[in-house]
C-alpha cells in the first residue's frame, strides 16, 4: 500500500485537489446562505497549500522565509486595509473565513501565499527578468481578484461600503502583488512543481463557475 502511494503520489494529490474543488462548487452554492459552512473552504485552501508545498523541491530556508514573508505582508496589508480603509477602500470581513486577528481572518495569510505562489511558479519558467515577472504576476493577481470579488461578497466573506469594489482595491492589489511576486521569484528559479497547473486551473474553473451561477441563477 505504501509503495503504491509513493509510486502514484502525484496522481493521487491531483485527484484529491480536483475532487475537493469539484465538490466545493455545488456544495458552496447549495449552502450559500449558511456562512458557517463556508469556513470549510478556508480549511480546504490551507490543506491545498500544504499539499502543493509538499511537492515543492528543493524546500530551502530562503524559499521558506520568502513564502512566509509573502503571507505575512499580504495579511498585514489586509489588516491595515480593513481597519483604516486607506489601502483597498472601505470593507469589512464577514464570518465565513474563520478566526480573525484585528478583524482580519488568518485565512487571508493563506490566500496570499497560495495565490502568489501559483502565479509566480506558473510564470517563472517563461519570464526570467525579475521586473517583467513582477508586473506580469501582479497583473494576473488583479485578474484573480476580479474573479474572486463577486464570489467573496455573495458568500459573505467580506462586504464593501460601496456597491462594488472601488478602483483603489485593484490598484492596491497590483502594487502589493508586484514586490511579492518579485521576492518569491528569486527563489523558484528552475523549479517545477507537478501540482501548480492543476491547482491554478482548479482555482480558475472554481471561481468562473461560481461567478456564472451568481449571474445566471440569481437574476
Amino acid at each position: 500500500m505504501i509503495s503504491f502511494i509513493e509510486k502514484h503520489k502525484v496522481l493521487l494529490a491531483k485527484l484529491i485537489i480536483l475532487m475537493g474543488y469539484g465538490i466545493s462548487v455545488p456544495g458552496l452554492w447549495i449552502m450559500r446562505d449558511n456562512p458557517a459552512v463556508f469556513q470549510l473552504s478556508w480549511v480546504f485552501t490551507t490543506l491545498t497549500l500544504l499539499l502543493v508545498l509538499l511537492f515543492h523541491k528543493p524546500f530551502t530556508l530562503k524559499f521558506t522565509l520568502a513564502i512566509v514573508a509573502v503571507g505575512v505582508i499580504g495579511w498585514v496589508a489586509e489588516a491595515i486595509g480593513t481597519n483604516t480603509g486607506v489601502v483597498f477602500g472601505g470593507y469589512t470581513y464577514g464570518p465565513s473565513l474563520g478566526p480573525k486577528v484585528l478583524g482580519t481572518p488568518f485565512a487571508m495569510l493563506i490566500n496570499w501565499m497560495i495565490s502568489v505562489y501559483l502565479i509566480t511558479m506558473l510564470l517563472r519558467p517563461k519570464i526570467t527578468n525579475t521586473w517583467r515577472l513582477g508586473f506580469a504576476g501582479a497583473f494576473l493577481m488583479v485578474i484573480y481578484d476580479i474573479l474572486l470579488e463577486p464570489v467573496a461578497v455573495r458568500l459573505n466573506m467580506w462586504s464593501w461600503e460601496t456597491t462594488t469594489p472601488p478602483l483603489q482595491n485593484y490598484i492596491a492589489w497590483f502594487v502589493i502583488s508586484l514586490p511579492l511576486v518579485m521576492l518569491l521569484g528569486r527563489y523558484v528559479k528552475n523549479i517545477r512543481n507537478p501540482l501548480v497547473i492543476v491547482v491554478f486551473v482548479a482555482h480558475l474553473v472554481f471561481f468562473s463557475l461560481l461567478n456564472l451561477m451568481i449571474v445566471f441563477l440569481e437574476m
